[in-house]
């Protein structure tokens, strides 16, 4: 870790809720909790100090790990494009896609016999289960429906992803479907596990993980001020910038890293993020000892 200035260790005093991603920052390699992971968070609920997980996956995902740390407040799931408690059934924001949008995608994947799936506010669509998914998603444990008629769900969709075996299919789709929309950001990329498998990623560009927290914060009372913030990779850039504190994990990318207060000592699969929680809890402690 860092050295601790005076300046930094007056921000860390001020820490009211720690947000933190979950792949390659509080989940090991094996995308397990550690033990010593897990007790650290609940150390840190001694003092009053809350914790919240904001990650790229789905919801339902998201909350069965929010489970077993026994995390109460609001998930930012998707990216931020979903703020909602772990259980609950109720959005306290969510950022839908136009259905008109989705409805072209939709369309226009049928004609070239593609496969798409939808993220419906906390569950994940689609028609059968073999659907064409990343494996970073298909590995996930999700609450999932399966509907004949996706029209049927296009009022409430967050994100869409489309599978095809060529790059030339999945770059029409977004061509004849999304044309110069605005609104959403489209991303084309090659699968890392099977050979010759494209996906298109669809998202509304109005929101990041800095858009969740700043609804989470207005829920908690808090200020950005007193958020801390644990991250990887790009998508955190975001919400580092927003926070009053950011840490990056020593396996982070070199671009998160710039944007960081701190950088762990440790990785992910060392228990990087346990270092920063124990930090936090060690500074309370001393508090209560000073006063």
């Amino acid at each position: 870790m860092n050295e601790l200035t005076a300046k930094l260790i007056k921000q860390l005093k001020r820490i009211q809720l720690v947000a933190s991603d979950l792949d390659g920052t509080l989940l090991n390699n094996e995308g397990k909790i550690t033990d010593a992971t897990r007790q650290s968070v609940l150390d840190l609920k001694e003092f009053g100090v809350k914790f919240a997980i904001m990650t790229a996956r789905a919801h339902s995902s998201a909350a069965r790990i929010a489970d077993e740390l026994d995390a109460s407040m609001p998930i930012i799931s998707l990216d931020g494009g979903l703020v909602r408690l772990p259980h609950g059934e109720r959005n306290i924001f969510a950022s839908y896609i136009k259905p008109n949008i989705t409805k072209r995608v939709i369309a226009e994947t049928d004609k070239r016999f593609a496969s798409i799936t939808l993220f419906v506010d906390d569950k994940m669509v689609r028609r059968e289960p073999e659907t064409m998914l990343p494996s970073y998603i298909d590995s996930f444990e999700l609450d999932t429906m399966e509907v004949d008629d996706l029209n049927s769900v296009v009022q409430k969709t967050i994100q869409i992803i489309v599978g095809a075996d060529s790059k030339f299919a999945v770059t029409s789709i977004a061509r004849k479907s999304l044309g110069f929309f605005s609104r959403v950001n489209a991303v084309i990329y090659k699968s890392s596990h099977h050979d010759g498998r494209w996906y298109l990623d669809i998202k509304n560009k109005n929101h990041s993980k800095a858009t969740g927290l700043t609804y989470l914060e207005k829920y908690l009372h808090i200020s950005k001020d007193q958020v801390a913030v644990l991250g990887d990779f790009q998508n955190d850039i975001e919400a580092f910038e927003h926070a009053g504190i950011g840490v990056a994990m020593k396996n982070a990318v070199w671009e998160l890293k710039e944007k960081s207060n701190m950088v762990t000592e440790k990785s992910n699969d060392e228990d990087g993020a346990a270092e920063f929680f124990k930090l936090i809890y060690k500074i309370r402690t001393d508090l209560v000892h000073q006063s």
